[in-house]
């Protein structure tokens, strides 16, 4: 894996670590578009999803959280409807 000089980390709260692990296999499915340019690691860590990105470019970072983003408000909202 090649090695990126922009990072960020996103950690989420959800109310049990069974609804992190949830979230984590929703969202694992979708890989990155740009895999050469953006890495995405999924990880839970008790009732917290923990989500880093490692990119070649800060537009690439944005992008590829932006992308991410939109999946995760279509996770929670589905888990808060039916959990």
């Amino acid at each position: 894996m090649a090695s990126f000089p922009y990072s960020t980390t996103l950690t989420v709260p959800f109310a049990s670590a069974k609804l992190a692990s949830i979230a984590q296999n929703a969202l694992q499915v979708d890989q990155e578009i740009s895999t050469g340019k953006v890495s995405r690691t999924i990880t839970t860590t008790d009732r917290k999803l923990v989500v880093t990105f490692d990119a070649e470019s800060l537009r690439m970072l944005r992008v590829g959280l932006n992308g991410f983003m939109d999946s995760l408000i279509l996770v929670t909202r589905t888990i808060d409807t039916f959990a």
